[in-house]
């Protein structure tokens, strides 16, 4: 049925229904649905609202149906919003919400016994998102919960929100559902994440789903699909403590609910580091379950506290801030830090006078499991003529290693050594980190040549120190083995590179 734009207002009496089984074309009408009313607009897929140029709905009733929601029109469609009118979403297979402009509803329910349903722009609930039945996709879109009273209500395992990347995959969307609050404290809008008492106007408190990945040496690891983010806030959090009140099955992403752990992301000027994943407090205690996790927020230079949940068997970061030597009388004083440190048994401190070839110098016992700023040091009192070079390890109780990258020193007194050339992480990806020693001041060329002979990239560098770190962009590199050329006035040094896709 097609209402025509201006010239009919339909009015629907107290407790009556009206049934519309192809679907509702609103062109420009404004429809009136009194309290106890209700509209369903029946057939599935074809049981849809379409609405174009100002059409309107004052609602205190019910509009149900069974397809898609379509808002072409130049308006947000409800009028008159005092949360007594609600949509609900009634389908049997999965329902789309969307148009070229966003919809603010007043009350919305998903009641979808099929496949749920998506939202395809970004879209706002005034007071209430009820979850009956069917999970509530948002994509890489964004829902705002509009009033100071809005919430979350009826959510569990079996009809959630989540983020896809639209074919199914959970984890892959950018989409968040948030609101904005002045002073907040407690579990705000039933999002899933309580808050200490929180000073400040217009503070966003955002819940997402896009799976987060680990730093540091656990770069490979990912958390649970939901996380939260809380900005604009000042270090006045630090020391309180944080909820995460609820992660359903579905979201654990291969973790051990029993195992679950409060990350937060944070950044410290003190250690000059970027941003890390770091393990909150009693994060050795056990939890138990997915629900109700209580840990205490570490301070950070960040304007914004952001959380999310992983394991102790599968971590996120354990994370190397400093790695760094330098000659001290007749030796090498070797000294590192970390911010956080999960299930570490020791370090290994490897030499090499070639920067290939590296034999163990020593063992140092690490922190276990940490969550505050470690440094550690060692004395490398063996003669050292010209460059040497030093790697770090770090070996967990189960027995898995991860290599930091190599460092160097020269303590000859010297300004002019020889010309080589390490590669820091190989295989590389996107980009090659190459750690280059030569004479300072001297000019060089490095060449990536492929297996062809063809040189694909070329680099002249004037070395600013004796040892200098460069980073080359891979990006355009295919897949395979490269020969990377070190040129000098004198030498000649070729290695291979391995790139991944």
């Amino acid at each position: 049925m097609i209402l025509k734009r201006c010239y009919i207002t339909l009015f629907i009496s107290l407790f009556s229904s009206l049934l519309f089984s192809q679907g509702l074309v609103n062109n420009g009408a404004n429809i009136v649905v009194t309290s106890g009313a209700n509209i369903y607009i029946d057939g599935d897929a074809n049981g849809g609202y379409t609405n174009l140029n100002a059409g309107a709905i004052n609602s205190d009733g019910t509009i149900s149906l069974e397809g898609d929601w379509t808002n072409n029109g130049s308006t947000d469609v409800y009028t008159a919003i005092d949360n007594t009118g609600a949509t609900v979403f009634s389908g049997t297979t999965l329902q789309e919400i969307g148009g070229s402009h966003n919809t603010t509803f007043e009350n919305l329910t998903m009641n979808n016994t099929g496949s749920g349903a998506f939202i395809s722009r970004d879209e706002q609930i005034q007071y209430t998102l009820t979850m009956t039945d069917g999970d509530f996709d948002l994509r890489n879109n964004d829902i705002q919960l509009v009033d100071a009273t809005s919430t979350i209500s009826g959510e569990s395992s079996g009809n959630r929100l989540k983020s896809t990347d639209g074919s199914g995959i959970d984890g892959q969307g950018t989409g968040t559902i948030y609101t904005i609050r002045n002073n907040p404290s407690g579990n705000i809008a039933n999002l899933g994440l309580t808050l200490p008492s929180i000073t400040g106007n217009n503070i966003t408190i955002a819940r997402g789903h896009l799976v987060q990945s680990g730093t540091g040496t656990y770069s490979g690891n990912s958390s649970v699909f939901r996380y939260f983010q809380i900005s604009p806030v000042t270090n006045a959090a630090e020391g309180s403590n944080i909820t995460f009140e609820e992660c359903y099955t579905p979201e654990l992403n291969g973790h051990n609910s029993s195992n679950l752990i409060i990350y937060q992301w944070i950044s410290q000027a003190s250690s000059g580091s970027p941003a890390f994943w770091s393990p909150l407090a009693d994060n050795s205690s056990g939890n138990g379950q997915a629900v109700s996790i209580t840990r205490t927020l570490r301070g950070s230079t960040l304007n914004y506290i952001k959380v999310t949940l992983g394991s102790s068997d599968n971590p996120l970061p354990v994370e190397l801030t400093s790695f760094s030597a330098n000659c001290e009388d007749n030796g090498v004083n070797i000294s590192w830090t970390t911010a956080s440190e999960i299930n570490n048994d020791y370090f290994t401190i490897e030499k090499s006078n070639d920067g290939n070839d590296f034999y163990t110098l020593t063992t140092i016992t690490g922190a276990g499991n940490s969550n505050v700023e470690n440094s550690y040091e060692y004395y490398d009192s063996e003669p050292t003529n010209g460059v040497v070079y030093y790697r770090l390890s770090q070996t967990d109780f189960n027995g898995d290693e991860q290599a930091f990258n190599i460092i160097s020193e020269n303590c000859s007194g010297s300004n002019t050594i020889e010309d080589n050339f390490i590669i820091i992480n190989n295989p590389a990806h996107e980009q090659v980190q190459l750690q280059l020693t030569g004479t300072e001041g001297n000019q060089y060329v490095l060449s990536f040549i492929d297996q062809l002979g063809r040189q694909l990239i070329e680099k002249k560098i004037f070395l600013e120190n004796t040892t200098q770190t460069i980073t080359v962009n891979t990006q355009n590199l295919s897949e395979g083995i490269y020969s990377i050329v070190f040129h000098s006035t004198d030498n000649i040094i070729t290695k291979q590179l391995i790139i991944t896709k």
